[in-house]
């Protein structure tokens, strides 16, 4: 059924803005030709595959970040907290060209993850190693010019996690306090409301609960292989 609006709730037309959908804010570390680590951060990034995990982030294809990935297809997604905040902005808003130690200019440090040795930083409580599955530009999007980002797709291969962060069988992602970007400015998470599937029958809540959340069970599907993308330029 349709209804008037109130007066107060009038709408006006905006121009389009991708940054009026909110986001979680990133660390990605990558690997420059001769070894040196690079971390940025990212704040046009969401899942858009469960089964394999999948990631998406979106880089402006001139940073340093965009071409350590298509050269070595990998990074890594680390989960930086509120008390990161200050390096999130200052490792987002300089360029590796111009302040080559902004790494340890913005105090953070970086290891490298037992499994596939790709850097992550130490200070974050959940890293997660990708290897490069797509790539979208101008082609792929089917735009009429180049895009002011490139989508880079990532399977997760390698994840590691502070054990402060894990219950019984589970992460605890929703008691740590994230960060959030919204409009170009960072915010922190709220409380929380409810769990998906609130609605449903609480037997039913529960058993997708533990299937999405479980760190023990086997839900895997096929063996995914993994395909070397497609090579394009960075406008393409």
């Amino acid at each position: 059924m349709t209804r008037t609006e109130p007066e107060t709730r009038e709408r006006v037309s905006v121009p389009p803005n991708a940054f009026y959908v909110p986001s979680p804010v990133i660390l990605l570390s990558t690997v420059d030709e001769d070894g040196g680590v690079d971390v940025s951060a990212m704040s046009a990034v969401g899942v858009v595959c469960l089964e394999p995990a999948v990631i998406a982030v979106g880089i402006k294809p001139r940073r340093r970040t965009y071409r350590n990935i298509r050269r070595s297809g990998t990074f890594v997604v680390n989960l930086p907290l509120e008390d990161e905040l200050h390096a999130v902005d200052y490792t987002g808003t300089r360029k590796y060209r111009h302040e080559p130690d902004k790494v340890a200019a913005a105090g953070l440090e970086t290891a490298l993850l037992p499994e596939t040795g790709l850097p992550y930083v130490t200070s974050c409580p959940v890293a997660m190693a990708c290897e490069l599955v797509g790539n979208l530009g101008r082609t792929e999007l089917g735009l009429d010019g180049p895009p002011s980002h490139q989508v880079v797709l990532g399977r997760i291969t390698e994840c590691t996690v502070e054990r402060q962060w894990l219950a019984d069988d589970e992460l605890r992602l929703e008691d740590m306090p994230v960060l959030l970007y919204l409009n170009r400015v960072y915010a922190a998470r709220g409380r929380n409301l409810g769990t998906q599937r609130f609605t449903d029958d609480p037997e039913v809540m529960a058993e997708k609960l533990r299937y999405y959340r479980s760190l023990t069970l086997d839900r895997k599907g096929p063996e995914w292989i993994s395909r070397p993308s497609t090579d394009s330029s960075t406008d393409s």
